[in-house]
């Protein structure tokens, strides 16, 4: 379900003819996309290039900017009139002469490299927080406040998210604000931070070091306080017209540093020479003597600050695009600060973009302003950290706060309505299926779910997803198609709006204006749970032309049937499901399609502001338009249906290139290359791919593919060549067009730009694929008796819903299932043996005939006894698999393809 749009967070500055910038050409993942790291042998660093190729547009095109008094109001629910109390009253108090504060100050203002106002920063901003308990109005003693801390982070990487694997990146945010059971983690003594456990974070860039210490003594000053020499530790003798005296001081004492492993445990990198002090919080200590493993930052009189500022702001929105991506739609934003030198700016991150705060607020100069911000901060209930409206319930047993930040939304329930009862039900989240990586977009999340009465006869999923508000409904578009008698499309069964951005922080944020951000509505649908590609084609690989065959039949009634283009045809967007037998294909997730008249053009303009699609399986037209996109005169190129052919010829291939396990080394080096040139490039430069393996023969005949599929090599030579030939047809039509311009000719030859003369149809492509595939694509191939191991991995699916199918009320998980039939549950008073012998009585035996490897079952169904046996021996669908549950089904396959 993912999507790219050249806004899961980069493009290009302007000036780069290629839509992106130089340092980004290791890393164009799709705008919400399962990313398809290939380099599976090369650990990703801590560094610009490796943070989401979507962020560097995305703070171009949504980035926007308010107060710090509007932020701090929209996302912490602190009013400015608050603020400013707190303010005033920690002046009276004197919070700047605090012992602590004054001595951290003095370390903050003389750091040898950045990494050594990390500390002191931390040690001020926690002892505001311990001077604020009970000391200020409204601020109590006890959570929040009491159970939240500002730590150091760095060099510590976070805890890479598992389904990542060694694809995932490391990162290592300078700061966190984390709950206080995990202050402890980021020590590097054995577990780590987890992304789900992070509340926000801070990311710091020294730019003029020289000019901290001025700037602290010009605060002494104003205050009455000793200025601090540059090289002593001790304040100076204070002014004669100086009211009070600065404390004194006690030298630095030496701390013989200790030193902590390297080796922090698998889930980081083990950085040689890394090193760390467990004295660092010893009172007095100061922190540009100790020892850090970070990288100092170059430093030059000629570096581009423009460069600087977009590289530190790159790197937070790396950091904002993992904790939207962790934690399966835990959270509607994601908070986050960047401090340059002394001056800090605040940052909120949700589906619609990027708001900030100026760089106004100063550490040194607006101690007292700064100090009440960390306060309201720490005084942020769940709500204002990001947790989800209270529409959507945690679980009784774990309420919130104790409970935030949850790892998932598992045991959270929401109330739906089915289209044809009208009575609600009760919708209770199981196990994750999938969640989206991305960050601005529709940052899609599924989840397992069992309702309190019947819905369905078959195991269902929820989709959660933002979706623009001017966009048609997906359950809109979905039951236009079903209508029009399209086939190979998903079965929705209850759908809900649950609520806007614009209901939350946006209203404050941008008040009455309009057109100023891209409002988007969170909604949720229920639909059947289908089974991903990978289940089938890890072994059964030649049914790929099967569901081509399928799938352009779908794209093809779907736009001269129903009027509409599917628009994002990707390895997540197409399933599969056991229906009389049989494999069948479904398209699903139409978040993106698109009503079209009948020329194929979209009947409305265009209600995102980003290019759709899936950047891997994008066509070479549409990447290479996207790449001059950045010019305000430029006109989008229309999508149309052959970009949706020549997506599901990407998929194909992607098929094989992931999902068939391949033994030679260099073979699979090969492809995870192929894999690479799809994404870790410039737009041209994957367009310029893509355009010599589509219209090429011998780009098709260099391709390397596992060695048993080499029988499908012919096959894709047809797909070549229906894209040669369209290719040929729209040169020859834009050269045409060219020379009319240049002889201003206004005369007009009609030429048919959907199909490119006729070249490149559902009948054309089908014809070739025949042509040079001579092999039957027989129905008996689909049948599920004929394919060897499919009904076991079914069985397996339907495994992974134990844990909903021991609750009460689980309606969803066991009604048609050709495997024992587990019975009703029994009243707490049946004893176990009574309940063994129900069960014995209830199940029925199974029989499997090997020669056929065909499956029979009574079935029975544990909801309603009344409803008739299905005639079927096999279950009408099977459950998502675990590999689903990831930044990317693709990344699972890549890891293993290793």
């Amino acid at each position: 379900m993912p999507e790219h749009s050249p806004p899961p967070g980069e493009s290009p500055p302007g000036s780069e003819p290629d839509g992106l910038p130089p340092d980004k050409e290791a890393n164009k993942e799709g705008r919400g996309s399962t990313p398809m790291r290939p380099s599976c042998e090369v650990m990703r660093d801590h560094k610009t290039d490796s943070v989401h190729p979507f962020v560097q547009q995305d703070l171009e095109d949504t980035l926007r900017e308010v107060s710090v008094d509007t932020w701090i109001e929209a996302v912490l629910g602190v009013p400015p009139g608050r603020l400013n109390e707190w303010a005033t009253l920690i002046k009276k108090l004197g919070w700047f002469r605090d012992r602590l504060i004054d001595r951290a100050l003095t370390d903050y203002a003389r750091p040898a490299q950045e990494s050594g106002i990390y500390k002191p920063f931390a040690r001020i901003a926690n002892q505001i927080l311990e001077l604020a308990k009970g000391a200020l109005p409204g601020v109590g003693a006890s959570y929040p406040i009491a159970d939240i801390e500002v730590v150091v982070n760095d060099p510590i990487s976070i805890e890479r998210i598992p389904e990542h694997g060694e694809l995932g990146a490391f990162r290592k945010p300078d700061l966190l604000f984390v709950r206080g059971s995990q202050k402890d983690l980021s020590r590097g003594n054995g577990a780590r931070v987890r992304w789900v456990d992070i509340l926000a974070f801070m990311e710091f860039k020294l730019d003029h070091k020289d000019q901290l210490l001025q700037i602290l003594n010009t605060c002494r000053d104003d205050r009455g306080l000793s200025t601090i020499n540059s090289k002593d530790v001790k304040p100076s003798k204070p002014k004669k017209n100086t009211k009070k005296p600065a404390p004194k001081r006690r030298p630095a004492r030496t701390v013989k540093v200790a030193l902590v492993s390297s080796d922090r445990g698998t889930s980081g990198p083990s950085s040689a020479g890394s090193k760390r002090s467990i004295d660092d919080v010893l009172d007095g200590d100061t922190d540009q003597l100790r020892s850090s493993s970070k990288k100092q930052k170059t430093e030059s009189s000629n570096v581009n600050v423009e460069t600087i500022r977009k590289n530190v702001q790159l790197q937070a929105g790396g950091y904002a695009l993992e904790l939207a991506s962790c934690t399966y739609g835990t959270r509607v934003f994601s908070l986050g600060s960047i401090v340059r030198d002394d001056k800090m700016s605040l940052w909120y991150y949700d589906a619609s973009g990027y708001v900030r705060t100026e760089e106004s607020v100063s550490v040194m100069k607006d101690f007292e302003k700064f100090a009440a911000i960390m306060v309201a901060f720490a005084c942020g209930e769940p709500k204002h950290w990001g947790a989800l409206p209270d529409i959507i319930s945690p679980p009784s047993s774990t309420p919130y706060p104790a409970s935030f930040p949850p790892p998932s939304l598992k045991g959270h329930s929401l109330e739906m309505v089915p289209p044809d009862t009208k009575e609600p039900v009760k919708v209770t989240l199981g196990q994750p299926v999938f969640t989206q990586y991305g960050l601005v977009g529709r940052r899609t999340f599924l989840y397992r779910i069992k309702t309190n009465t019947v819905v369905a006869q078959t195991p269902l999923v929820i989709k959660f997803s933002y979706q623009v508000v001017s966009r048609k409904r997906e359950q809109d578009l979905v039951e236009v198609a079903r209508k029009a008698g399209v086939k190979h499309i998903p079965k929705v069964h209850m759908w809900r709006d649950l609520w806007k951005l614009s209901d939350g922080a946006r209203a404050i944020f941008h008040g009455d204006k309009k057109g100023v951000y891209e409002d988007k509505m969170l909604r949720a649908l229920v639909y059947t749970r289908y089974i991903p590609l990978k289940a089938l084609f890890k072994t059964a690989w030649h049914l790929i032309p099967h569901m081509a065959d399928q799938i352009l039949d779908c794209l093809h009634d779907l736009r001269y049937k129903a009027n509409m283009l599917h628009r994002d045809i990707s390895a997540n967007n197409v399933m599969f499901e056991v229906r009389d037998g049989a494999v069948k294909f479904v398209v699903i997730d139409f978040d993106l399609a698109a009503m079209v008249d009948s020329n194929g053009k979209p009947l409305a303009a265009p209600s995102s502001k980003h290019r759709t699609g899936t950047l891997p399986f994008m066509a070479f037209e549409l990447l290479r338009d996207m790449a001059k996109s950045t010019s305000p005169e430029h006109q989008r190129i229309v999508h149309r249906l052959r970009h949706d052919f020549e997506s599901l010829f990407y998929l194909c291939l992607y098929c094989l290139l992931t999902m068939v396990e391949v033994e030679d080394a260099k073979i699979k080096a090969d492809m995870t290359k192929e894999l690479r040139d799809w994404e870790d490039q410039t737009y041209s430069s994957i367009a310029s791919s893509k355009q010599y393996l589509c219209t090429d023969a011998l780009g098709m005949g260099q391709l390397a593919l596992p060695t048993p599929c080499e029988v499908l090599r012919p096959w894709f030579y047809g797909w070549v060549k229906v894209f040669q030939r369209a290719h040929s047809e729209m040169t020859s039509y834009k050269n045409q067009m060219q020379w009319a311009q240049w002889y201003k000719d206004e005369s007009s030859s009609s030429f048919d730009i959907d199909t490119l003369q006729g070249t490149i149809t559902r009948d054309k492509i089908k014809q070739s694929l025949g042509f040079f595939y001579d092999r039957p694509l027989a129905p008996e191939d689909l049948q599920v008796a004929n394919i060897p191991g499919l009904g076991k991995k079914i069985e397996a699916y339907m495994d992974d819903d134990e844990d909903l199918a021991e609750e009460d009320g689980h309606v969803q998980g066991q009604s048609v299932v050709a495997k024992k039939a587990k019975p009703p549950r029994k009243p707490r008073s049946t004893t176990k043996v009574k309940k063994v012998e129900v069960a014995k009585k209830k199940t029925v035996p199974k029989t499997v005939v090997a020669s056929k490897k065909t499956t029979t079952a009574e079935l029975v169904s544990p909801i309603r006894k009344q409803i008739p046996r299905p005639k079927r021996g096999v279950r009408t669908l099977a459950a998502a698999t675990r590999s689903m549950t990831t930044r990317s089904m693709q990344k699972g396959a890549l890891a293993k393809a290793k």
